[in-house]
């Protein structure tokens, strides 16, 4: 039953955290504390609410349905009172304008955002989700963009973020059978695209596999659609391990056979005005040190 005093801003706190990061681990590192301390606060704050706000998995957690709710409720009250105490101290607001591919901000960017904004609560982000490279300095101060392998170098200043390597998933089921870590077990499913069949056609090359031509198609014009058709039992779809991490280890996603293709990078593009220096300054550090933590997954 909920309880019916006000939960403790410390416990609120600790469950934001370890929302966010999706780790009791991470989160007591954040607000260098035990991770102990934070699973109690988090198990006290649900037995306040009366209700499961994370599913316990193996060696990873995830928020259910009202874990989602109250933790971007809570997201949004946190920022409000940094601002409202950066206001008193006279801090002005900072708007930087960032462009990004849509799979990029679904995917990897947005559920990490709210790190940035605790640590950074004067800066306003105004976040474009766009296949469409802008003007860097008139359009957007920085964009994030995907760069395929052989592809035209940017011009602009840019940084490597990170490689993609992708693998071939489908929906997660326990036990997995074992001849489904074979390569020879993709032509079985329907594949799924995202492109015009570029990167099943590349996989294929590399796993020295048969079967494309015969197999049953299914196009997509979203990456994300595209790994939520997999993750519904729809057919085997080709991901980066850095944007389907959490699918992996709660499940919800497996590994069909053990070829990996590395299809491409990401790249920062930014501009260079003297007017929002600092917060660009910010934006990229955190970035770098985001992408930098983003590693593959261990080869099983």
């Amino acid at each position: 039953m909920p309880s019916s005093h006000s939960p403790s801003l410390l416990a609120l706190r600790a469950f934001e955290a370890a929302a966010r990061r999706l780790s009791f681990t991470e989160a007591a590192r954040e607000l260098h504390v035990t991770q102990a301390a934070i699973s109690r606060h988090v198990r006290g704050l649900e037995k306040d609410v009366g209700r499961e706000l994370f599913r316990r998995l193996h060696r990873a957690v995830e928020l259910t349905a009202p874990g989602r709710h109250l933790a971007s409720e809570l997201a949004a009250g946190f920022l409000l009172i940094h601002r409202a105490v950066d206001s008193v101290r006279g801090v002005a607001m900072k708007r930087l304008r960032i462009t990004v591919e849509p799979g990029f901000a679904s995917r990897w960017l947005v559920p990490r955002l709210g790190s940035f904004s605790a640590a950074h609560p004067e800066i306003e982000l105004e976040l474009e989700t766009s296949d469409e490279l802008r003007v860097i300095g008139r359009d957007a101060d920085i964009a994030i963009r995907y760069l395929a392998i052989g592809a035209r170098r940017p011009r602009t200043k840019f940084r490597h973020l990170f490689s993609i390597e992708d693998i071939a998933v489908t929906a997660g089921v326990r036990p997995r059978k074992a001849e489904l870590r074979q390569d020879r077990a993709i032509p079985a499913f329907r594949l799924l695209h995202y492109d015009d069949g570029t990167e099943w056609r590349t996989w294929f090359a590399a796993a020295r596999q048969e079967g494309f031509e015969r197999a049953k198609h299914l196009y997509f014009t979203d990456y994300s659609l595209a790994i939520e058709a997999a993750a519904k039992g729809q057919g085997v779809v080709l991901a980066a391990t850095v944007f389907i991490e959490p699918d992996l280890k709660s499940g919800r996603l497996m590994q069909i056979g053990q070829t990996r293709t590395t299809s491409g990078e990401y790249v920062l593009l930014e501009g260079n005005q003297r007017s929002n220096n600092a917060a660009r300054a910010a934006f990229v550090r955190w970035v770098g040190r985001e992408a930098a933590g983003s590693s593959s997954l261990t080869r099983e």
